[in-house]
């Protein structure tokens, strides 16, 4: 049957034949990476430790094999779809609850590393999750619960599948064509194995997870789900790749020992190489696609999944923002904002400096030399990242040169091949991400077989060097040998197109000829696995049991479904620390459906730092909180849901500043400064100064063009206010008595007019200008009055407690938003969207209420007996002589007759009535219809128009009453003849 004298091997050149010993070196030799852990605290020693530990992640390990997580005994890790996947031995299927990608060695596990936290805490810090310290932390907590719950669904769904009696038969059961399908794959596979003693054993009926043997082919299922977005192969591998999560093959050199099918990949959500890419070939064939199953050789990386070699920002993930504007403390000390009527107050130093205190000289730089110096740094950044880069790849390349293993492998991905859905040429696509490559990919090194739902190709190609030149024309029967006689070209009949009822008619039709096969040529048997289903809710989950966990070289990235986890985290992002380029390390967190608008949270453990975003909607509009070592750095809200259009307030300690934005009084800053000093007021001590900034005043002059001004301003125009008079800055100084005003800066003029008030006591009020300080711009403008100095005085004082006032309003928000937060996190609750139609009820509480008192009077109707108002006189109801059933008849009869006429002369009765004062307002209309007013004339239209009508329905009513009255009559004594309490009179009086 097998083409060829020689044995031709599809192995890449060079691979040895017996893998046994390289695979015990291989396996033994495991590598370990450091982990963002260590312990949480807040002194400089704990604070070190954790910089320490999270600069731990060094870039020099391209693809680490175990990225470590921290779990607590008694949980499970998230599912990962990476190299720390590779040897964890974790049972998920099988026969008795094994791994269906066979298990790893005994001694394996005691090299294993350990699994440390990468999880930072509120604090800057990370926290262990062991079982001795277990962190209250929010983030700890919600972690632990959220590992417990994983581990407790896998379980109890794995627990249903291998339960038989919610399987279909065809599961564990062997029809007699697939006995027949069997002897002749078995047949087929001594041969080859006789014929080429050199090449791996082939993929062709392996046990399913009941371990009942099933020819490959009928293991695949083609099935179109219900969902627009699987109509393209694209769209199909995406969903794959994100759907379910990979482990890897042990021993990586031997295929799998069961194929367990896609209807039971799809339930567990997890599985190896083979069980992606059949799932992926049943739902592209199910659309359309010629799509095969291949089965091969491919690098270390391919096998493992390890896109460790691979940048983050390629998947699409927003960088980190490292140290960018983002996630830094707004400053408002910078030059800029420094003027000179700042320069003499005292700041926090314990001791005043002296009043005649020489300034230091100003640090004069060119703006364009510091630009060209940034410039410089960040191209010397980029060329030492490409460095680091290019001798990451060649390091890379060198390990997977090394490795003992390569060329053995085994690996499975999908073959497309052209002539169907507007196909070109044939391509691979790794099921395992859903990537697309050219059939000449270098990761791939090799090819023993491909298969389909049609049937099993195997490959008598050399590969020499990997996969190039070598022809996927499966009709080329001297490149590839066919193993099933029935549709040997690619592209044949499929015998799953059809549903599951008629498969089984079919099937139970071949069962019936148990004496020989129905041609000489023995064709495919339909597939043993049931129609593929995906609820929409696992559709939209996109997330192997909720979640999924993806490595990359800079960064690891987490995707968790909707409503999975209790604190409503969709997505976390861990970017690893960098010495190179001097990059401590974020996490960043992404949730949804949260009731405190939480959007974001971004965590760099190495600063402390953690800046949270919310949704608009928020109590006091909070857009944005950031903390530095568990205390409030900066606050951000969203101005226009706030009465006050605060914008930012920035906690530096002892100073305290808040900006504003679109205020009436034109207020756009405010600072309060303390002494640093702890009281029993508050830590910070007392207020030593206070500062206001103001816009400009909007109201301008009239245009040059206007002579007579002082008309105008009587008229109601308002009057421009000059520059030296609209306040800039007012600074209160509280220890000092005194306040500084600092005005406008006037058109043309370098600096401002500023005028300095010592606050008086009651015996200096009349001398209170003797007490004043101004500096004009202009000297030969006219001093301003008494009077109106007295007014800006007592303007500035009264501001001066608004301002007071204000401060101690802000702080106690800050208290009700940080409870409010500390309560946010210990209860998390989600809210669904009113657009949710899964998880919404339909039907509102009303509705709900009144349909079930509707039922419960249906039930109470149907509870009452028709008879027992005339069974009342009656001892023994359900033993009645004759004379007593026909007198209960006759009375029932009689009741039900007076009932009817009854009905009918109340309705006859209401619609002569009706019909008197209708015929009586004619009467009257037409008498006085000459001396009515339009008023009258058009209630009379109404009354008649209204008369009229209930004139139709009471007649309509009565009609009905009078054809269904003898009808209900009848019915009425055919149910009394069939009551079995009164069957004894109507048997006797028929006798």
């Amino acid at each position: 049957m097998l083409a060829g004298d020689e044995a031709a091997s599809s192995r890449p050149d060079g691979a040895a034949d017996d893998p046994s010993d390289a695979a015990g070196s291989a396996l033994q030799s495991r590598r370990t990476s450091k982990a963002l852990s260590g312990e949480g605290g807040d002194n400089n020693a704990e604070r070190e430790q954790s910089r320490q530990s999270t600069r731990s992640l060094e870039a020099s390990d391209p693809h680490p094999e175990a990225i470590p997580e921290a779990i607590p005994e008694g949980t499970e890790p998230v599912e990962t779809d990476g190299a720390d996947n590779a040897g964890t031995g974790e049972n998920t299927g099988g026969v008795e609850g094994g791994d269906h990608s066979g298990g790893a060695e005994e001694g394996d596990s005691a090299s294993r590393p350990s699994l440390k936290s990468a999880n930072a805490s509120r604090h800057g810090s990370t926290m262990s999750l062991s079982r001795e310290d277990v962190s209250t932390d929010w983030y700890d907590m919600h972690e632990v619960e959220f590992q417990a719950q994983q581990k407790a669904r896998r379980q109890e769904c794995l627990n249903e599948l291998l339960d038989r009696s919610k399987a279909p038969a065809s599961y564990y059961t062997t029809s007699k064509k697939e006995t027949w399908v069997l002897e002749y794959v078995n047949n087929f596979n001594r041969q080859y194995t006789q014929l080429f003693p050199g090449r791996r054993g082939l993929l062709l009926s392996p046990p399913n997870h009941f371990g009942v043997p099933k020819f490959v082919c009928t293991t695949l299922r083609p099935t179109q789900l219900p969902y627009r977005e699987l109509y393209d192969y694209r769209g199909c591998a995406r969903f794959v790749a994100e759907y379910l999560s990979y482990v890897p093959l042990e021993p990586a050199h031997e295929l799998p020992s069961i194929i367990p099918g896609p209807a039971y990949t799809l339930r567990l959500q997890q599985g190896n190489a083979f069980d992606y890419s059949i799932l992926l070939v049943s739902l592209l064939r199910g659309v359309g696609y010629d799509a095969y199953v291949v089965s091969g050789y491919a690098t270390r990386a391919m096998t493992l999944m390890d896109e460790s070699r691979v940048e983050s920002k390629t998947a699409g993930i927003a960088p980190p923002t490292g140290s960018t504007s983002e996630t830094q403390v707004p400053s408002t000390t910078t030059a800029s904002t420094v003027t000179a009527s700042d320069s003499g107050s005292t700041g926090a130093s314990a001791a005043p400096p002296s009043k005649y205190k020489v300034k230091p000289p100003r640090q004069l730089q060119s703006l364009f030399v510091v630009k060209q110096e940034e410039k410089s740094k960040t191209r010397a950044q980029q060329q030492a990242a490409a460095a680091r880069r290019k001798e990451l790849d060649a390091r890379a390349l060198a390990e997977e040169d090394n490795d003992e293993l390569k060329g053995l492998r085994v690996h499975s991905w999908v073959l497309v091949l052209p002539g169907k859905r507007e196909v070109a040429e044939a391509f691979f696509i790794e099921a395992t991400t859903g990537n697309v490559y050219a059939t000449d990919n270098e990761n791939y090194l090799g090819v023993e077989s491909v298969f389909s739902s049609v049937n099993h190709w195997v490959n008598m190609q050399v590969c020499y060097e990997g996969l190039k030149g070598i022809s996927f024309d499966l009709g080329d029967n001297g490149k590839w040998e066919f193993v099933l006689l029935d549709n040997t070209q690619p592209g044949g009949v499929d015998p799953n197109d059809d549903d599951g009822e008629e498969q089984g008619g079919e099937l139970g039709s071949e069962d019936g000829d148990a004496d020989t096969p129905a041609s000489e040529i023995l064709d495919l048997p339909p597939s043993w696995v049931e129609k593929l289903v995906v609820s929409r809710e696992a559709f939209e989950s996109r997330c192997p049991s909720g979640a999924k966990m993806i490595m990359y070289r800079d960064a690891r990235h987490e995707v968790y479904a909707e409503y999975f986890r209790k604190d409503g985290m969709v997505a976390r992002t861990i970017f690893f620390a960098d010495d190179t380029r001097g990059y401590n390390g974020e996490i960043r967190e992404t949730f949804s459906n949260r009731r405190d608008k939480l959007r974001q949270r971004i965590r760099i453990p190495y600063d402390g730092i953690i800046h949270e975003f919310f949704d608009a909607g928020r109590l006091h509009g909070l857009r944005e909180h950031i903390t530095v070592d568990g205390r409030t750095k900066a606050m951000h809200f969203y101005p226009t849901a706030r009465f006050d259009g605060l914008v930012m307030r920035v906690d530096e300690t002892i100073k305290i500043v808040e900006h504003f934005t679109d205020r009436e009084d034109r207020l756009i800053y405010r600072s309060v400064t303390f002494d640093g000093e702890d009281d029993e007021e508050s830590e910070r001590g007392a207020i030593m100064k206070m500062a206001e900034k103001l816009e400009r005043n909007p109201r301008k002059g009239p245009p040059n063009n206007y002579l007579n001004f002082p008309l105008l301003t009587t008229l109601g125009c308002p009057a421009e206010v000059p520059s030296h008079e609209d306040a800039q800055k007012r600074t209160y100084f509280l220890k000092e008595d005194k306040i500084r005003v600092v005005y406008h800066r006037e058109h043309g003029k370098i600096i401002p007019s500023t005028r300095e008030f010592k606050k008086p006591t009651a015996e200096q009020k009349t001398n209170f200008l003797d007490m004043s300080v101004a500096f004009e711009v202009d000297p030969y403008r006219k001093p301003r009055k008494k009077q109106q100095l007295y007014t800006e005085l007592l303007s500035l004082l009264n501001s001066e407690q608004g301002c007071l006032s204000a401060i101690k309003a802000s702080d106690r928000e800050v208290s009700e938003i940080l409870a409010n937060r500390t309560a946010e996190e210990a209860d998390v609750s989600l809210v669904v969207s009113v657009y949710d139609t899964m998880r919404n009820q339909t039907k509102l509480p009303s509705e709900e209420k009144k349909e079930a008192s509707k039922e419960e009077e249906e039930n109470k109707a149907a509870d009452l007996d028709y008879l027992s108002p005339f069974l009342v006189s009656y001892p023994t109801p359900t033993k009645l002589s004759r004379e007593e059933a026909l007198s209960v008849k006759d009375a029932c009869l009689k009741n039900f007759k007076e009932r009817l006429i009854e009905k009918a002369n109340i309705m006859q009765g209401r619609l002569d009535e009706v019909t008197g004062e209708y015929q009586r307002r004619q009467q009257q209309y037409s008498r006085n219809a000459d001396s009515m007013t339009p008023e009258e004339t058009e209630a009379y239209v109404r009354f008649c128009n209204d008369a009229l009508f209930k004139i139709h329905i009471l007649e309509k009513r009565l009609a009905k009453h009078k054809e269904t009255a003898p009808e209900r009559y009848v019915e009425l004594d055919a149910r009394l003849k069939a009551d079995p309490r009164l069957c004894l009179a109507w048997t006797q009086s028929s006798s």
